[in-house]
């Protein structure tokens, strides 16, 4: 890759970034910088240099928030991220045309058939916001043992732009930041451009992908960075 095509991968690595609405300022920064060790940084060829090293000095980070970093893009689903159930009694009132929104008296949750994402609902003790809530309660009834694995809604970005052993590092950063030992892969891919779109979603626009080769836990520069299909 010659130096001009460099500074347009880089470019379209960067404008990408920043097109990513969802993207945490964290990750974001992390693929900036990766993206400038790669392609920009004029000593991406020492070979001295490790680019995880050179990334880090970038961000003046340590080891520690480097780890971080990567455990905030954990392919997983956060119930807290879609979770826009209104406070107080959810059953309708048909006249005001509003819902009754008096303090809940009966509270349970409810997961989605197509998805596996929960729904928390709440309702008062009136009696016709409780014959409101007796068939969701059926339907509720089993509801978590019934659905699929909840199909993720947070992480898997940085896959999208650079090809490396994520599965590995993943569960390295949740054992050391997380102290949480049983994470696992979800069942649809790390990367979120190969989960599902879910109705009212946007779906994640892929990107070509830069190559990271890595040794003994660290990334090494290449002679050249190697672009993979998406």
């Amino acid at each position: 890759m010659t130096d001009r095509e460099a500074l347009v991968r880089y470019d379209q690595l960067a404008s990408r970034i920043y097109e990513e609405r969802r993207m945490p300022s964290g990750t974001r920064d992390l693929l900036l910088a990766l993206g400038w060790v790669t392609l920009r940084d004029p000593r991406r060829h020492d070979p001295a240099l490790t680019i995880w090293a050179r990334t880090r000095d970038v961000l003046n980070a340590d080891n520690k928030r480097m780890w971080q970093l990567i455990t905030e893009d954990v392919p997983r689903y956060d119930s807290d991220l879609h979770d826009d159930s209104p406070m107080g009694c959810q059953a309708p009132m048909i006249r005001a045309k509003r819902l009754c929104g008096r303090s809940t008296m009966h509270g349970f949750s409810e997961c989605d058939p197509a998805t596996g994402w929960s729904r928390h609902w709440g309702f008062c003790n009136r009696p016709r916001c409780r014959e409101y809530m007796a068939p969701i309660w059926e339907r509720s009834r089993g509801s978590h043992k019934r659905a699929p694995e909840p199909i993720p809604n947070a992480g898997g970005l940085l896959p999208l732009f650079f090809s490396w052993n994520w599965e590995s590092k993943y569960r390295k950063a949740m054992e050391l930041i997380k102290y949480h030992s049983s994470w696992e892969p979800p069942g649809y891919g790390l990367s979120a451009d190969e989960w599902p779109t879910v109705p009212g979603t946007e779906p994640v626009k892929a990107f070509p992908k830069l190559r990271l080769v890595a040794s003994d836990g660290e990334i090494l520069t290449p002679p050249a960075p190697r672009l993979t299909p998406a």
